[in-house]
């Protein structure tokens, strides 16, 4: 009995400090694609202000049917800095290459691919599976980067450089 009650008390202490509560705050979104960038705000007072995580995520589609088919996946979660550096590299292989297609790169190890499409040119972004991909327009990705540095900028949070 007295080695059950203690793992019970060591379980619950345990779990104290090692869990976080997040909310995900919207930074960027598409609804026609179903892709958002969120930032994972701490609902927990004592929360350290070390790292500051966004991720790049969104819904796909078993089948056609929303109800039963959607599952979400993540292209990319990394902190604020990282994050910054994930969208800007973004950017800058966008046009290097712009007039090439299926080029293919790593960016903090997320598969990055160009591709023509019916005279459009879309940068992809592959999930960790490299199943699924979001694709967007150049202008699309410096309007991502552009809501995160808004973002970033009304939260004080720091992108540039970790801290």
């Amino acid at each position: 009995m007295k080695k059950f009650l203690l793992i019970a008390v060591i379980s619950t202490l345990s779990l104290n400090l090692f869990s976080q509560t997040f909310k995900l705050e919207t930074v960027f979104s598409d609804k026609r694609t179903e892709t958002y960038l969120s930032y994972w705000k701490p609902l927990d007072a004592d929360f350290e202000t070390g790292s500051q995580y966004f991720s790049l995520w969104g819904y796909q589609l078993y089948f056609d049917d929303w109800v039963n088919g959607a599952y979400e996946t993540e292209y990319f979660k990394g902190s604020a800095t990282e994050t910054f550096n994930f969208l800007t590299e973004i950017i800058q292989f966008t046009e290097k290459y712009k007039h090439e297609d299926k080029i293919v790169t790593y960016i903090s190890g997320v598969q990055i691919k160009t591709i023509n499409q019916l005279g459009f040119k879309y940068t992809l972004v592959y999930d960790k599976e490299r199943k699924v991909v979001c694709m967007f327009k150049q202008k699309q990705w410096e309007e991502i980067l552009h809501q995160f540095e808004s973002y970033c900028t009304k939260a004080g949070i720091n992108y540039e450089h970790d801290k």
